[in-house]
């Protein structure tokens, strides 16, 4: 019987996991992709701009993982982790990523004009909308200062955003048609699952700025699904057709069902969960202890191949049932990709041989997944990192913070060194200033935070290794 989705509560210390060892060889191989320079490509598909093997996409879904990383294991940690979401977040303003518009712009609608937020174009700011969102309800606000989402197509022309203008560009297309707030990606043709992304940032900002961008939004959306015939009537969602007609009809796929499914779970909990049970019930095969789609022909939309084409919907459904709390068929899914898929390891960093760099952020999000994770996050019942101690600095790749947790006055740690064994030096912050903490785990029993709250530590990494930092009696 399909779980009831109930209101998700403010998760607790004991809903925070610790990181296997495949978990963080996992996360390094979305950390070593992000972390490079903002000017560097290592690792990334770049075939062409417009379509799903676009960088935007990319960028996206490693975006999505690694926060889902931070909430669901290390919530009191910045570091590293956090630097890698604004890492995403600034690649999505190289000029490459985003330049492909002014061609689509001018031929779809003959006008001329780069700015690839102002008009439609969901494809880019909703999917944006939704990264700067997510960093913001986790880490801290700085995309919402004044021109820090800024875009540059020349020395000359630069179209200024930060996250509220961005919202509003969304929301001023979401109220363009009186009609539907459905809005395009390319020109002309309509996605429903782009447009969950645009509702979901206009959501998150209202929330964490206390506007109402989505006023209506909601419902009008869940209208124009129906009316407009985007669900249809055996529950599945086309996923896209042209702006105004019939004419040109995409069907629906099991990934762009069980991807509506997720990404609705806030919104419209309802619809998601019966989008998830109905394809759990019609489309998933079970033999003994594993978990199959039904056969169908797919490709990688992540490099247009069709070697382990399947691996990408495995993942997005893995994802969706983690998400609607369905663990027994999200676990017998993985068995079924571990068992189909090779892996390849680089300096620590594991990935699935033989699929895209899409698909592989895809297989990192669904690792970090757990039921509610994406609703909690969506509607702000996430534990901020500012909320108490953090663990704000460590040297990456030699310490892997596989957990990192607070109750706002103690900080717990489980540190695993990622080459040698070693002595290494951490910072916490967010500390009482000049009081006096008690350590388990490092190399002195005590030592008093300084006038700002900051404290360095010294702590011997072996193996897996606790780490604890409490208020001294």
């Amino acid at each position: 019987m399909m779980p009831t989705i109930r209101p998700a509560s403010r998760p607790s210390a004991s809903s925070v996991v610790e990181s296997t060892p495949e978990d963080l060889a996992t996360l390094r191989y979305l950390l070593d992709l992000t972390l490079q320079p903002i000017d560097r490509w290592d690792g990334f598909v770049q075939i062409e701009q417009f379509a799903s093997s676009a960088l935007r996409y990319q960028l996206n879904v490693l975006s999505y993982a690694l926060a889902m990383a931070q909430h669901t294991r290390t919530p009191a940690f910045t570091g590293y982790l956090a630097e890698a979401q604004r890492f995403a977040i600034e690649k999505m303003r190289a000029r490459r990523v985003w330049s492909y518009w002014a061609a689509e712009n001018l031929v779809g609608h003959l006008r001329w004009d780069p700015d690839p937020i102002a008009f439609e174009n969901v494809m880019y700011s909703g999917f944006f909308g939704v990264m700067v969102g997510m960093y913001e309800s986790l880490v801290d606000d700085r995309f919402s200062a004044p021109g820090s989402l800024s875009l540059r197509w020349s020395e000359r022309e630069v179209y200024d955003y930060d996250f509220a203008s961005l919202t509003r560009a969304i929301e001023r297309n979401m109220r363009a048609d009186p009609r539907s707030p459905m809005y395009a990606c390319e020109p002309h043709l309509i996605y429903p699952i782009c447009n969950t992304f645009a509702l979901n940032t206009l959501c998150m900002f209202d929330r964490l700025h206390g506007t109402d961008t989505s006023r209506g939004l909601v419902d009008g959306v869940r209208a124009s699904l129906d009316r407009d015939g985007y669900l249809r009537s055996d529950g599945r969602f086309l996923c896209g057709r042209t702006a105004r007609s019939r004419a040109l009809v995409f069907p629906p796929t099991i990934g762009n069902d069980v991807f509506m499914a997720y990404w609705l779970t806030a919104a419209m909990p309802d619809l998601a969960e019966r989008t998830y049970a109905m394809v759990r019930d019609r489309f998933l095969v079970r033999e003994g202890d594993v978990v199959s789609l039904v056969p169908g022909r797919r490709i990688d939309g992540g490099n247009y191949t069709f070697e382990r084409a399947e691996a990408f919907s495995q993942a997005v459904t893995i994802v969706a049932a983690r998400e609607f709390g369905d663990e027994t068929t999200a676990r017998a899914l993985e068995r079924t990709l571990e068992r189909e898929s090779t892996y390849a390891y680089a300096s620590g960093a594991r990935r699935v041989r033989s699929v895209s760099t899409l698909t592989n952020a895809m297989i990192g999000l669904a690792r970090f997944s757990r039921q509610h994770s994406l609703r909690e996050i969506l509607t702000g019942r996430v534990r901020r990192a500012s909320e108490g101690p953090v663990l704000a600095e460590v040297a990456y790749p030699e310490v892997l913070v596989a957990r990192a947790v607070t109750d706002g006055v103690a900080l717990d740690l489980v540190l695993r060194p990622g080459s040698t064994t070693r002595t290494t030096t951490i910072a916490i912050e967010g500390l009482s200033p000049a009081r006096s903490y008690a350590l388990s785990g490092a190399t002195r029993p005590t030592a008093e935070a300084d006038a700002r709250g900051r404290l360095l530590v010294d702590v011997p990494l072996h193996g897996r290794t606790e780490v604890r930092v409490a208020p001294a009696p």
